[in-house]
């Protein structure tokens, strides 16, 4: 499980997808690692982290017909108020991601390998010593 953890510890920190992938693994990783509970502070970014997974999953859920009605001929599927009533829809839902909580990913990031470290299935070298 350990060797699991460093490697997907490893794959956070090179990683360069989008920020659902990103989210996704910082908060398997706290689950992984969390033997304690994690401070306040980190443990209220984790449940804001949670959150806006949550609701970008909603988003793409609510993207998703829209996005194959755009490929068909929506003039003739749909009057302007269904076609605004939807758009609006959509609106509310990127704002209320667009709202979600302050995500420190750096802090998140650090706080985890913390926790590796202290576990000992992560080791950082030291700048100053060249090791």
């Amino acid at each position: 499980m350990d060797r699991l953890i460093k490697e997907n510890l490893e794959g956070l920190l090179r990683e360069t997808a989008g920020s659902k992938r990103l989210g996704r693994r910082i908060i398997n990783l706290a689950g992984f690692l969390g033997t304690a509970e994690p401070p306040a502070k980190i443990q209220t970014q984790l449940n804001e982290l949670s959150r806006l997974l949550i609701l970008q999953d909603a988003f793409d859920a609510l993207l998703e017909p829209i996005t194959l009605l755009s490929r068909a001929d929506v003039s003739r599927m749909l009057d302007t108020q269904a076609l605004v009533a939807m758009i609006s829809s959509l609106e509310a839902s990127r704002q209320a991601i667009a709202d979600s909580g302050m995500i420190n990913y750096a802090e998140l990031i650090t706080w985890l390998v913390g926790q590796a470290q202290s576990r000992r299935i992560l080791r950082l070298k030291n700048p100053e010593s060249g090791a």
